[in-house]
């Protein structure tokens, strides 16, 4: 949930990492492993399930399992059109995205302009692209499903990160602390610190032709700049609704404009608070040009105007309590503790003797307030560039601890570190391949017992049960699902050959297993009921009928031996077989005759050559066991 919270804080829109519990499974036809990757970085809290053709797509999408499919070009070939438009029949409420090379894109034209396909994807595509694609492909599941999407939720909440950032009385005072704070140090400058990205536009709530929802959209932007609302309210602000233009078209000329019309509207702001030398107004104005582009190229010479005008003006003094003492600048030894402990590099460790250690002394003694937050700015930024540098040499470890401390002094000291966000994200990445690369060791096993063939056996050493131990422990995984679905498919292939060799035991067991690990799905349902009509085939062609109720073509009556009748011995033969499918008598067993041995020959004789009618059941002509008595009387 960390991750989320600062996902949501990061920008406009960060697609699937905003969509708590609600996200969409995908499914993706391609052979294209790097197509696949890109997806599953860009759908890092959806469930991507692949498919390796269109006809086992369509066992997820029966099954319930996923809301938006993206089919690779490459794959399709030939009938792409064909394939998707059955889909969008079958499925309705399935939103399809087609991705391929650009010269791919007019197969599936006509598609694309009657809605039946929603986006075309170019390739190669990157992961902010592919982000983005999501976002919109999400939102527009839930508007077809009928339910309200949760990507509109963390919209609405973007524009608030003051949630989790309390606003400081006397805001323009604290912010040029923190602008201050490489001046007040004596450092480089600022420019060890890399600037953030600029955000992706925000991605509002569209219908679904935005043709026809641009102009209005437009329309209401330049309202809200004509009323003054340049970014302010959330939602309900010129730079919001030009913003979410571009998320439909990002090369929308008049879009474009208004986004820079804002900003320089805003740069505007602070030059005139500049000039009236109103610094509370400036560091407001100062504050929110920064918000809405963080890589302003002005916010450096607007921050060198602050800092000299709040050098100028020199603050209201209130007179404190009496029972409180006022420090002086010469009784702050804690405040000079945490410049020597920076400059010596120890800014948390020893834990008694460190920077933080002697910043925090500081704050609970009232040394000199404004030094105070100019040096936590200090050793946040320095705490993040040390994370930074921890993550870069694999230190995992060491650069949780290292964030940890940033964001706690982030907090204690209301600093707004603007890198914070940022050094989150990077953590949240390592923190996700670690888990990755985690799975991945313990997949593997499972792997090789699946390529093996060792599917169910041998007991405690097979593909499925290790496969669903891991997804009793991780049953939200994505690799985990996704290796259950490979196993599933593999074990019903398997199941499939048992039952053309007759071992229909063998095949229910493994259809149960792939029943298991993917309910639902259509070829399981299938092949259960091919199981169950063999089962009933075998079952009545196992049962005994009495030859004599079946209808003959030819019956040849049995001969007499002579000896027999010469003697006066009259008797019976009971003969088993086989009335195979062209009706004709096989596998012909004497089961009892009386006398033994007088008329067995003489019977067997006569059947083999009587023809029956095919037995036939379900429509088809099927061999059936059968019993015929053969009686020798004298007239």
């Amino acid at each position: 949930m960390q991750r989320r919270q600062r996902d949501a804080t990061f920008g406009a829109l960060s697609v699937a990492g905003t969509l708590s519990g609600d996200a969409v499974d995908l499914v993706v036809v391609s052979a294209d492993e790097a197509l696949i990757a890109t997806l599953q970085a860009a759908g890092a809290s959806h469930t991507l399930w692949h498919a390796p053709s269109i006809e086992a797509a369509v066992d997820l999408l029966v099954g319930g399992h996923c809301g938006v499919l993206i089919a690779d070009m490459e794959l399709l070939r030939a009938d792409a059109a064909a394939s998707l438009e059955r889909l969008q029949v079958q499925f309705p409420e399935l939103v399809l995205l087609a991705a391929g090379r650009r010269e791919e894109e007019g197969r599936v034209a006509a598609l694309i302009s009657k809605g039946s396909v929603y986006r075309f994807l170019h390739k190669p595509v990157s992961p902010a692209r592919a982000n983005l694609f999501l976002a919109t492909a999400t939102r527009r599941h839930y508007e077809l499903s009928g339910n309200t999407s949760p990507v509109l939720a963390s919209v609405m909440e973007l524009g608030a990160p003051g949630k989790r950032i309390p606003l400081i009385a006397g805001g323009a005072v604290a912010v040029l602390f923190a602008i201050g704070a490489a001046i007040y140090l004596q450092r480089s400058g600022p420019d060890d610190v890399t600037p953030s990205p600029i955000p992706e536009p925000v991605a509002t709530a569209q219908p679904a032709k935005p043709a026809i929802v641009i102009p209005d959209v437009l329309a209401a932007a330049q309202a809200a700049m004509s009323a003054g609302r340049l970014s302010a309210p959330v939602g309900d602000n010129a730079l919001d609704r030009f913003r979410s233009v571009l998320t439909l078209e990002p090369d929308n000329v008049t879009a474009l404009a208004g986004v820079q019309d804002v900003l320089d509207a805003l740069e505007t702001q602070v030059t005139q608070a500049l000039q009236a030398r109103d610094a509370a107004a400036a560091s407001r104005a100062f504050t929110v040009l920064q918000k809405a582009q963080p890589d302003h190229p002005q916010l450096a010479t607007l921050t060198e105007q602050l800092l000299s005008l709040s050098r100028s003006v020199r603050p209201i003094q209130t007179n404190p309590p009496a029972a409180a003492v006022q420090p002086t600048q010469r009784a702050a030894p804690n405040t000079l503790r945490v410049r020597e402990r920076i400059a010596a590099g120890r800014l948390l460790e020893p834990e008694n003797d460190s920077a933080v250690f002697y910043l925090r002394a500081a704050r609970d003694l009232g040394e000199d307030e404004t030094a105070n937050r100019i040096l936590a700015t200090d050793i946040g930024s320095r705490l993040l560039e040390q994370t930074r540098q921890a993550i870069a040499t694999n230190d995992a470890a060491l650069a949780r601890v290292q964030f940890a401390a940033a964001t706690a002094l982030d907090s204690e000291f209301e600093l707004t570190l603007p890198d914070l966000p940022d050094v989150g994200r990077e953590l949240d990445a390592v923190h996700a391949a670690a888990a990755s690369a985690a799975i991945d060791a313990q997949l593997a096993p499972v792997i090789r017992l699946r390529e093996s063939g060792q599917l169910i056996d041998p007991a405690g050493n097979n593909a499925f049960e290790r496969l669903q131990a891991l997804a009793t422990q991780s049953p939200e995984v994505p690799a985990i699902r996704s290796e259950q679905q490979r196993l599933a498919f593999t074990l019903l292939d398997h199941g499939r050959t048992a039952l053309a060799q007759g071992n229909l035991d063998r095949a229910e067991l493994l259809t149960g297993r792939a029943e298991t690990l993917v309910p639902r799905m259509s070829n399981a349902r299938t092949l259960r009921e091919q199981i169950t009509s063999a089962r009933e085939e075998r079952d009545a062609a196992n049962r005994m009928v009495q030859a004599r109720d079946v209808p003959r073509t030819r019956e040849v009556p049995a001969a007499y031996p002579s000896d027999a009748e010469r003697r006066g011995i009259e008797g019976w033969v009971d003969i088993e077989f086989i009335i195979a499918a062209n009706g004709t008598p096989q596998n012909l067993a004497v089961r009892e005759s009386q006398p033994a041995g007088v008329f067995d020959r003489s019977a067997l004789d006569a059947l083999g050559k009587w023809r029956f009618e095919p037995v036939m059941r379900n429509g088809k002509a099927v061999d059936q066991r059968a019993i015929l008595r053969v009686r020798f009387a004298l007239k």
